[in-house]
């Protein structure tokens, strides 16, 4: 395969393995002094002024941290070769090293990434978008820099409008949308993780904190796909999609087959019972985590509707199957929030779409 991404950034985007990561509260704690660094910085009223201030912010925490030690791996055993494939698609350099620093790290890395380009030539997100998307690095932050405090919310600097794009600015934006949509999803599939952990200790408080996280995540994630898909359709055809198909990409290459995406799936699939122990206590977190889910998938479905119509096979479908691309995505969404439970609010509306 063809890696097309040095045309889009200077650096390999360092990302640990999914299944590396802590699942309970006090495994976030034991390794929380390099986010508790990040958030002394980015968390700076000085740094939240402006995008450039905020960028600023963040290059000099990345500087100031340095790079993380690790060992990039080579053969793992436990990726399948559809991540590899998505992995060297989108330069994602997986390594071996203390696994929390690491997601700390790369959602630095990736909050510079979506920065970068908004502070030259702005955003074709809107402000709730916008905010979501910044919001949520945020929150992982503080997060990973105190599990048993909820996350604090802080002014987001508005990106101005989009304006006259650039060569590569719409494969650019696919590239760094999807890495921080990867970090997003880790910190979402962790927090379902602890979420699960403190229903079992029938810790309410903590559970709560973690379903707070998790909602944030999930709207942050929304707008990262959002992100990945700010492009025109003019653009899209000549930058994005012949980077999709043989020869550059192998037949059939999915990002619902990321070791990522997957984590999150399986962290939904074991947090059942977990959220409606929560629901029976409150079920204001679980309303706004299954709405904020939903909207996802209809962000994801958006994008892919807008680019391909809601006609084009699925890559993911059988060489004798008719189902579009738009069509899996709202069938994965109906999956996915049944494996939340209802509420009496979606009871009473016959259910999500």
């Amino acid at each position: 395969m063809v890696d097309y991404l040095p045309r889009v950034a200077t650096v390999p985007f360092r990302l640990g393995r999914p299944e590396d990561l802590p699942r309970t509260a006090e495994g976030l704690a034991a390794h929380r002094d390099r986010a508790r660094l990040a958030v002394a910085r980015i968390a700076d009223p000085r740094a939240r002024t402006d995008l450039h201030a905020l960028l600023a912010a963040a290059v000099e925490t990345r500087t100031a941290l340095g790079e993380l030690p690790g060992r990039r791996i080579h053969d793992d055993r436990a990726e399948s070769e559809a991540n590899r494939d998505n992995d060297v698609a989108f330069g994602i350099h997986r390594v071996e090293g203390p696994p929390l620093p690491l997601l700390v790290d790369a959602a630095i890395a990736a909050l510079i990434g979506v920065l970068e380009p908004a502070v030259v030539r702005g955003s074709g997100l809107d402000e709730r978008a916008w905010t979501d998307l910044v919001r949520g690095v945020d929150h992982l932050l503080d997060w990973c820099a105190d599990p048993y405090a909820s996350p604090r919310s802080r002014p987001v600097p508005v990106a101005a409008e989009r304006g006259t794009p650039a060569t590569d600015d719409a494969l650019r934006n696919w590239v760094r949308g999807h890495h921080l949509f990867m970090v997003l999803a880790q910190g979402c599939a962790m927090a379902c993780a602890c979420l699960v952990d403190q229903a079992a200790r029938d810790d309410a408080e903590g559970a709560a904190v973690s379903a707070g996280v998790a909602t944030a995540l999930m709207w942050a994630s929304r707008g990262a796909l959002r992100y990945a898909g700010d492009a025109a359709q003019q653009e899209y055809n000549a930058e994005i999609r012949p980077t999709l198909m043989p020869p550059i990409a192998p037949p059939k290459m999915s990002g619902l087959r990321w070791r990522d995406h997957e984590a999150l799936v399986r962290a939904l699939s074991g947090s059942t019972a977990a959220w409606a122990w929560l629901a029976d206590r409150d079920e204001a977190p679980l309303v706004a985590f299954r709405t904020a889910l939903g909207e996802t998938y209809d962000a994801h479905r958006g994008v892919c509707e807008h680019f391909v119509g809601g006609r084009s096979p699925s890559l993911l479908a059988n060489a004798d199957s008719s189902r579009s691309a738009v069509g899996v995505l709202s069938q994965f969404r109906r999956i996915r929030l049944a494996h939340l439970p209802e509420t009496p609010a979606t009871e009473v509306r016959g259910g999500d779409r």
